[in-house]
């Protein structure tokens, strides 16, 4: 007989709960407010985990406000602060501000260009220490990103309600993507929460056939067959989608690369769920190897 959980950290009530508990992506559904963002957000964090893309823009347009700041300050400095600059129209000595600004920045030097008023002289100070202080700021943060371990992990974009063994079985299906990071003592937890007529949520663990593997080199088919242990036992295709299931799953394993501990998140809600599907081969003999296909990890094929 299957047995609730009610111990997942996620409320009951479904009327103040909206959407699905795990995104996608493996970070949970919340939106926190009632704080200043100051207090909520942890820049650190973000410029940690935020895309490769959107790290170097940022780094980017800081590095270019900061210079296009002190270029204003230069200019506001009167035209004799800095020795070797272009006295010609506006933008041309506006060009040489920003080029000796970023110079100073990046303390590479001042070239033609150097400052002799006593003004100028003290925003070069200040702007070279502030550059300094960037530059180790940004090195951190590249190291960082770097050395942070991660899983390395894709799960399938849908799960399967399909026929297995003489009865019927729950399953999704996860693999290692990257040829260095191989996981080892891989072990996966599945729970999933349902809607329930007195309008709350109800949370079970599920049993799996498998749920733990010595080493992730190939897919991994992630099976939760449906028994008297199943809180899906005997219910039809109408009564399991009236349940509104999400089934959500968190992968641990030990990584050898970062020599450490790293883990995954994925959930399934009802639109992600298909019947009468099942998953397509993944892997191949080769003629002296294993050929594991990643493109296949989505590939169904009709029962």
């Amino acid at each position: 007989m299957h047995k609730s959980n009610q111990d997942t950290g996620f409320g009951d009530q479904a009327s103040q709960m909206g959407g699905r508990m795990v995104n996608r992506d493996g970070s949970f559904n919340i939106q926190r407010l009632g704080i200043s963002v100051r207090d909520r957000v942890s820049s650190y964090h973000s410029m940690l985990t935020m895309p490769r893309w959107r790290f170097l823009l940022v780094i980017f347009i800081a590095y270019f406000l900061i210079n296009c700041f002190f270029t204003l300050l230069y200019w506001l400095a009167g035209p004799t602060g800095l020795e070797g600059v272009n006295q010609g129209h506006g933008f041309t000595r506006m060009k040489d501000l920003f080029f000796f600004s970023t110079q100073t920045f990046t303390t590479v030097g001042y070239g033609r260009v150097n400052p002799v008023g006593e003004l100028t002289n003290w925003i070069a100070a200040i702007e070279s220490l502030i550059g300094f202080l960037s530059f180790a700021i940004a090195a951190g943060l590249l190291y960082g990103r770097f050395s942070r371990p991660r899983s390395f992990v894709r799960f399938s974009e849908k799960m399967l309600l399909t026929n297995y063994r003489g009865g019927k079985a729950l399953m999704f299906r996860l693999v290692g993507y990257k040829d260095d990071h191989l996981l080892t003592n891989a072990e996966i937890k599945v729970s999933t929460r349902l809607f329930t007529p007195d309008g709350t949520y109800q949370f079970y663990n599920l049993d799996l056939e498998r749920s733990h593997v010595d080493s992730l080199v190939l897919n991994w088919t992630v099976v939760h067959p449906i028994n008297s242990n199943s809180p899906f036992f005997e219910l039809s295709v109408e009564q399991i989608q009236a349940l509104q299931p999400e089934v959500s799953a968190l992968l641990i394993g030990f990584d050898e690369v970062y020599s450490s501990t790293v883990m995954a998140r994925n959930s399934y809600a009802l639109s992600d769920l298909l019947f009468g599907f099942r998953f397509a081969p993944m892997y191949f003999r080769g003629k002296s190897n294993t050929k594991l296909d990643l493109s296949l990890l989505d590939s169904v094929e009709a029962e």
